[in-house]
């Protein structure tokens, strides 16, 4: 591994580990453009944030809560 690799692992952990709280939302999407995952926060509001929406809405995804027990592929 590089070390600039072990260096973005690294930098991955520490965000996941110490900065990434109960309340955020996370989007995971592959080299292709595509989402692969999202998290959500455990208590999500019923109306997300207008960024929330926005980032959705590039996935084709009309309503956040669609995603509460969703699987994409």
């Amino acid at each position: 591994m590089s070390k600039l690799a072990q260096e973005q692992e690294f930098t991955v952990d520490d965000v996941f580990n110490e900065e990434i709280t109960e309340d955020d939302y996370g989007f995971i999407v592959g080299p292709d453009g595509k989402l692969k995952a999202v998290f959500l926060p455990d208590n999500a509001p019923f109306k997300t944030h207008r960024t929330i929406q926005r980032i959705c809405k590039i996935f084709g995804i009309t309503d956040p809560a669609q995603l509460e027990n969703a699987t994409l592929h």
